[in-house]
């Protein structure tokens, strides 16, 4: 491993110099191949020898002549491997250099270890400091240009010393003729070579021993996103090869095993699935197979232990267990999801995949209780998480939302029932908690949303929300706030987030002021067309759950702060079209933006409030972790701002309605996240209306933050603004209590009532 020091200093003479004297080297050796086969080889083959001189000296004649050819081809391709190293460490010396010089004019020191700091600290600099005020976006810029010049310089030495190693070969006695061409080459040899070594591995099923199996995981870690290496592993196992392969690991290591094994056999999963599906991505004849042979044999047994006889797991079963991480081919998802939907509703599949836990073993290591990986729509559904453009293709399908969300139509097919994944058969489990198949189908339908990978944050790249996803947020609204039971155990926190991507669809949709909406509230995308009463009853419901509570509250904060910023930004786009008066238009504004605000935290104040009440979250607590917890991705909402986003677009006055700094929005959830525990209700619910009060002064308080922070911080009626925001966030508190007891028709009752 290079390290920052080493390369920043590294003196390339010496290899330089071996550089030439390959150089050298190759030219004699190929002077001397040269006449071992013109001279010495071609007079053998003419010469008429007979007994032990024909059978004996002439094979041993061109063997040597051959032998000279192998050593200039093994030469020339030392000479080749060091040539490009050479060149890559040169251009990664200069890239590490580059860095480190242009740091101190962006005001960023970097240390002698490559860590970075401030060249001269805020604290430390005086009244009249007028250098540069390095921010952590660009602290971390210069973080990952180090890394990108060591990534260089490491690739460059591991694949070269794996290929001289490789030329130099086991055999003590004969070159090996191994020719690479360049460095890419040897890179792309040896990427066969180790697919090759695996699938060799593969083939012994349940007699490839740990260690083997460990070496199997270590060629696949080395080469994560490697193309052609995926490929030929997929290809040299083949459909059913790769099927049968990965049971005979799972029926062969079952039990409680040594904690370094399991953690192995976890980690083997997780990198044939990546492989996997980095295979999926080619389109040659033989992946194509492969695809078609995986699909088609969902619906088959493989049993790997003659003593069962007749049970084992089913295709669909091992490949789902492969299909939870990486990103698989789109059309590959969908047609073996429509396979394996299919076979479902033509068969008693849910409680086959169930049943058969008496009988076979866990297909899923180092699981999640109650996720052995027997129910394959679980898999599938993750597979779904990682590809946003497969899911939102699959659930724009009705059937499939409906199938597998719930929902009951009159001419459509029965829900799924979604069966137990453990060790024990149970005929007919609870359809609300407990089973792990929920949270990986929040997990789809947050990816299906808003078109990123449920374990990446939002960006402004993902913000603009195309016509079929916000299509499927208006049926997880419409539906699961008709059908509360809908929003299973383990969704509240994906359906959380999508809410929060959403927040200017559920601001237009709760907002009592419909004229020119579109300016108020702008979005790029398409809209959910939301209606305030399923908004109403929908949030009401996710956020009784604490991780739902946290990501609805948190992206509310952050959108009335980025909206407000914006308008104060860009006046021309509604504040001067709303009234001639401009201090009047300005009230009216805010009025509306912390109206909604306030009615959003009442409604989930609301849920928060009856879930405590209710003991479904045992004490308030629960809700302050769960906003701490949520930090990281609350901090990736403030990339994607109002959800313009990343092309500016022009209002109606024609201001250009783009960068944002996120300055307010960033202060606000910093505020939230690290004081999510100073509030702590110890689980009580204020009759008296404490509890109400404290959650409307917390809005009423970011708000006026969000204000402070726009360019009205300097506007003598900062405070005056400021009270009217106060008074709209009231009066919002108040709208959402009301609305929640008229639209749930007294079915919750809050306990400030």
């Amino acid at each position: 491993m290079v390290s920052f020091d080493q390369l920043l200093n590294a003196r390339l003479g010496s290899l330089k110099n071996a550089v030439d004297d390959w150089s050298e080297t190759v030219k004699k050796l190929k002077s001397l191949q040269e006449k071992a086969e013109n001279g010495m080889q071609r007079k053998a083959e003419k010469a008429d020898w007979k007994g032990e001189n024909a059978g004996v000296t002439k094979p041993f004649v061109k063997k040597t002549a051959k032998e000279f050819g192998d050593a200039a081809k093994e030469a020339e391709s030392i000479h080749n491997i060091l040539r490009d190293a050479l060149a890559e460490f040169k251009a990664a010396k200069k890239q590490l250099k580059d860095v480190v010089d242009d740091a101190p004019a962006k005001g960023i020191r970097v240390d002698s270890n490559g860590a970075v700091s401030y060249l001269v600290h805020p604290d430390h600099r005086g009244k009249d400091y007028k250098g540069p005020d390095p921010k952590e976006a660009d602290f971390d810029q210069v973080r990952a240009d180090i890394k990108k010049a060591l990534d260089k310089a490491n690739d460059a030495d591991d694949i070269a010393s794996r290929a001289l190693r490789t030329l130099v070969g086991k055999d003590e006695t004969n070159f090996s003729g191994t020719e690479y061409r360049s460095l890419k080459d040897a890179e792309k040899a040896q990427e066969v070579a180790d697919a090759k070594e695996f699938v060799s591995i593969s083939k012994k099923g349940a007699e490839a021993s740990p260690a083997e199996l460990a070496h199997a995981n270590q060629l696949l870690k080395q080469h994560v996103g490697d193309a052609l290496f995926a490929e030929k592993v997929a290809t040299g196992m083949g459909g059913k090869g790769t099927m049968t392969f990965w049971a005979a690991v799972v029926d062969s290591h079952q039990g409680n095993m040594p904690k370094a094994q399991l953690a192995t056999l976890k980690d083997l999963q997780k990198n044939l699935s990546l492989t996997l599906a980095e295979a999926t991505h080619s389109t040659t004849p033989q992946m194509r197979q492969w695809k078609k042979d995986v699909i088609a044999l969902g619906d088959q047994q493989f049993i790997t232990d003659p003593t069962k006889e007749t049970t084992g797991p089913f295709g669909f079963q091992i490949t789902s267990s492969l299909l939870r991480h990486g990103e698989f081919d789109t059309k590959f998802l969908k047609d073996y999801g429509d396979k394996l939907i299919n076979y479902e509703k033509n068969t008693n599949a849910p409680q086959l995949w169930s049943h058969g836990g008496q009988y076979y073993d866990a297909l899923n290591f180092g699981a999640a209780k109650n996720d052995d990986g027997k129910d394959p729509m679980t898999g599938f559904l993750e597979a779904l998480g990682h590809n946003p453009h497969a899911s939102t293709e699959f659930f724009h399908d009705k059937e499939h939302f409906n199938y597998l969300t719930g929902v009951h139509t009159k001419n459509g097919p029965e829900p799924r029932i979604w069966p137990q994944d453990s060790a024990n058969f149970v005929p007919s489990p609870d359809q609300t908690k407990g089973l792990p198949g929920f949270d990986s189908l929040g997990h789809a339908l947050e990816a299906a949303t808003t078109g990123h990978n449920y374990e990446d944050g939002p960006s402004a790249a993902t913000s603009v929300h195309s016509k079929q996803q916000a299509e499927i947020m208006n049926r997880i609204v419409t539906t699961m706030s008709q059908h509360p039971d809908l929003v299973r155990d383990g969704m509240a926190d994906s359906l959380g987030k999508i809410s929060a991507e959403y927040m200017s669809d559920i601001h237009r949709a709760i907002d009592p002021h419909k004229g020119n909406i579109e300016a108020l509230f702008p979005n790029n995308g398409a809209d959910a067309h939301l209606s305030e009463q399923n908004v109403t009853r929908f949030l009401h419901t996710v956020s009784q759950d604490p991780d739902g509570y946290a990501a609805v509250n948190l992206g509310q904060h952050q959108y009335t702060a980025s909206i407000l910023e914006y308008h104060m930004k860009h006046p021309d786009v509604y504040i001067n079209h709303l009234s001639p008066h401009h201090r009047e238009a300005m009230q009216q504004t805010i009025q509306s933006i912390a109206g909604d605000a306030g009615e959003i935290e009442g409604i989930i104040g609301s849920g928060r409030d009856y879930a405590l009440e209710h003991k479904i979250v045992e004490n308030d607590g629960a809700y302050n972790k769960a906003l701490g917890k949520a930090g990281t991705w609350a901090g990736s909402l403030v990339g994607i701002g109002i959800g313009l986003g990343t092309s500016a677009i022009s209002g109606p006055g024609g201001a250009i309605a783009s960068g944002l700094g996120g300055t307010a929005s960033s202060e606000i959830i910093n505020g939230i996240v690290t004081g999510a525990n100073r509030d702590q209700l110890q689980g009580q619910i204020y009759r008296d209306g404490k509890h109400w009060e404290v959650l409307k002064d917390d809005t009423a308080q970011t708000t006026r933050q969000s204000l402070a922070a726009t360019s009205l911080k300097h506007d003598p009626s900062l405070g005056l603004y400021q009270g009217f925001s106060d008074s709209a966030v009231d009066e919002g508190f108040r709208a959402g209590q009301s609305n929640v007891q008229k639209y749930i028709k007294g079915e919750v009752q809050s306990s400030s009532s």
